[in-house]
Parts: C-alpha cells; structure tokens; sequence
C-alpha cells in the first residue's frame, strides 16, 4: 500500500511570481451631523409608572451609578445603559420609542362611525346579501 504524500492530496504547489504586496484598507470611520435628541419630546411624559418610562427611555438609575454589580458578577462602570446617551440624549429606544402614548389621537380610545361610516356598512351588506341572493338563485331552480 502507498503512503499518501501532500502533492497527492491537494495537486501541485504553483510557483508565484513577483511580489506579494498587501493593500492597506483605511478602516477610519467618520460619522458627522448627530445631533443631541430632546428626550422630552418622543412622547412618554404621560407615562405614570416611572419604571416602565425609564425602560422605553432606555436608562436605568441602577446603571448610571458605579459600584453595581450585574447578573454575572462584573461591575459596572457608570455609563448607565448605553454609554453615549449624555452625549447624544438617548439611545436607540428613545430616538423610535415603541409606546408613545403623548403622540396618540385624544379619540383613539374610542370609535366614532359617523354617517359615512354607516353608509359604507349598509353598502357592504347590501352587496353580501345581492351576492348571496345570486347564488341561491343561480344554483336553484327557482332561477328556470
């Protein structure tokens, strides 16, 4: 039985010819016209429970003091949750909250049909009844 080489495995080294140069990438990134967002505006002063209006915020009192201590026993270093939110006002939960209650119609609690809304649930019934009429009738014998 023959010893299996290299070469026999993988083929043939090629020879290279000239030089190898490798090309630096400018891996600089440069970021410009982020403004500071009023955190007061997105719409979550009319949350009473203040937990539940810091965590849509995105900030945490326990996280901006240094000293604590999270799940895996590693301490914190003050920056609270995200660490630019001084420098930028928020993180990315307070530039696109997901409940904002204070940007909501005042009617939206409630449904008002009005006139037009009637109209077209009478329109919509009266095609549903045409529509099962034509059936019954074109499928009977009363239609012959």
């Amino acid at each position: 039985m023959q010893a299996l080489t290299q070469s026999a495995c993988f083929g043939k080294t090629l020879p290279v010819s000239g030089a190898r140069a490798r090309k630096s990438v400018n891996t600089t990134v440069v970021a410009s016209g982020a403004k500071k967002i009023d955190i007061s505006k997105q719409g979550l002063n009319s949350i009473e429970n203040e937990t539940v209006k810091l965590n849509l915020m995105g900030k945490s009192k326990t996280m901006e003091s240094k000293g604590w201590v999270d799940p895996q026993g590693r301490k914190g270093k003050g920056y609270g949750v995200y660490r630019f939110a001084n420098k930028y006002g928020a993180n990315v939960d307070g530039y696109s909250p997901i409940y904002t209650p204070d940007t909501w119609s005042e009617s939206g609690d409630s449904y008002k049909l009005g006139t037009k809304g009637l109209l077209a649930w009478a329109g919509l019934i009266v095609v549903l009844l045409g529509v099962g009429v034509n059936l019954v009738v074109s499928t009977s014998a009363i239609g012959q």
